[in-house]
């Protein structure tokens, strides 16, 4: 996965697959989804890594960076640059009050009431 994904500085991810940049660790705190639109919202406002295009990723975007097989270091089905945050939020809404999130621990995309559960938020924005 290494060829894959690159560390720029220490605050990004760049996926060389899709050509999306991640937010490495993602929210510093879990929180309910729709204070992540706020989130995002403030990481554009004070321009985070000198950009302000940030945006919730959608459920298939945050499916992109699921690996098929469990990382040894982490027990994440994530690359190590990640960090280890086990969820993450995604744009994607399900029904009403019903969002989509990822799970690294288990290696896939859940739906879950917004309001429910407390997940962190990894930004993205296009390369």
């Amino acid at each position: 996965m290494s060829e894959r994904f690159e560390l720029q500085g220490d605050q990004l991810v760049v996926d060389r697959q899709t050509g999306l940049m991640w937010q490495r660790q993602g929210s510093p705190e879990p929180m309910v989804w729709h204070d992540g639109l706020h989130y995002v919202e403030h990481l554009n406002e004070m321009k985070f890594a000198g950009k302000g295009d940030w945006r919730y990723p959608t459920k298939d975007e945050l499916a992109t960076i699921i690996m098929s097989e469990e990382n040894r270091l982490t027990g994440l089905y994530v690359d190590s640059l990640f960090g280890s945050q086990r969820n993450c939020w995604s744009a994607t809404e399900q029904k009403h009050h019903y969002a989509c999130y990822a799970d690294f621990y288990y290696g896939d995309i859940y739906v879950v009431y917004g309001d429910y559960a407390n997940y962190y938020v990894r930004a993205v924005r296009n390369g």
